[in-house]
């Protein structure tokens, strides 16, 4: 009977040991987990830039420069071109240090007159005389490589970005050979457009253009753009050439919808894009927002 009770001890303490020992076990082996988790994910938590991968910032940040064809007459221009960028990233991008860095390298930078985030991009303004003054004696038919150059993150990181432009336009400006340049202008009419026109407001809005070249003016191509960087150039209902002016003619609300969140008072870059001669050619006015404040 002894003997039996002994037995009994005997299993019940050898039950105990070994419910020990896996208890030991347990924090050691969550330990090696934890260990294995940070060696594989340890560059995930303090990133502070997104991405999930643990990247330079802005290192898929991407440039488009709008447009991409660019007259030898900008130099007398007014008006911008634009550089989008997209990507990821784009909060750690500083608007303040974006510039245009051209082909001429006597030149300096060019600093962004504005730049705007907006929703999934970027959209940075240079005037027009200032971006063909970058570079390096553009002529009609050259291609020339452009860098966008920004700061991104808080220590300042430069990130250059490129795209290439195409030269149109007379060689040397036309102004020595002889040659009579093309010479267009632009008006808007109306040039008051009411915040009412984006409630399915019936007429239309039309750009008149005279000029020198008329004639060569390709019809179909005629497109108006807005200051929305997401708005679709809107293409002409129709185009008209009689006597000394071409006139193409947009629906208000479409036309309206083409504006960047617009406000009575505010002024508002309109372009007209269109094809002379078999060259792009881009025309610009101004027109205001009227109506009541809501």
């Amino acid at each position: 009977m002894n003997m039996l009770r002994r037995n009994r001890q005997h299993r019940l303490l050898l039950a105990l040991a070994i419910t020990a020992v896996a208890l030991a076990s347990v924090p050691q082996a969550n330990a090696t987990e934890s260990a294995l988790d940070a060696a594989k994910g340890g560059k995930g938590g303090g990133n502070g830039h997104g991405g999930g991968g643990g990247g330079k910032p802005g290192a898929s940040l991407s440039a488009e420069l709008q447009p991409d064809v660019w007259n030898t007459n900008y130099d007398h221009s007014e008006g911008t071109v634009s550089a989008v960028i997209r990507g990821d990233g784009l909060g750690d991008v500083n608007l303040d240090s974006i510039v245009l860095v051209g082909t001429d390298d006597a030149e300096e930078p060019v600093a962004a007159l504005r730049a705007t985030r907006q929703g999934k991009q970027i959209r940075a303004f240079f005037a027009k005389d200032d971006a063909i003054a970058s570079l390096d004696t553009p002529t009609r038919g050259e291609v020339h490589e452009v860098t966008i150059q920004f700061t991104v993150g808080e220590d300042d990181t430069e990130k250059n970005l490129t795209d290439k432009v195409r030269i149109v336009g007379e060689d040397g400006g036309g102004d020595d050979d002889g040659e009579e340049e093309v010479d267009l202008d632009l008006a808007i009419q109306a040039d008051h457009w009411n915040v009412n026109w984006k409630n399915n407001s019936n007429g239309t809005v039309s750009a008149l253009i005279r000029g020198e070249g008329l004639e060569d003016i390709d019809l179909d191509s005629i497109e108006l753009v807005g200051t929305d960087p997401d708005a679709e150039p809107l293409e002409a209902l129709r185009a008209t050439r009689t006597g000394n002016h071409v006139r193409a003619f947009f629906a208000k609300d479409d036309a309206f919808a083409t504006l960047d969140t617009p406000k009575p008072g505010e002024q508002h870059e309109i372009t007209i894009t269109l094809i002379v001669a078999g060259e792009d050619q881009e025309l610009t006015d101004k027109i205001r927002v009227v109506g009541p404040n809501r």
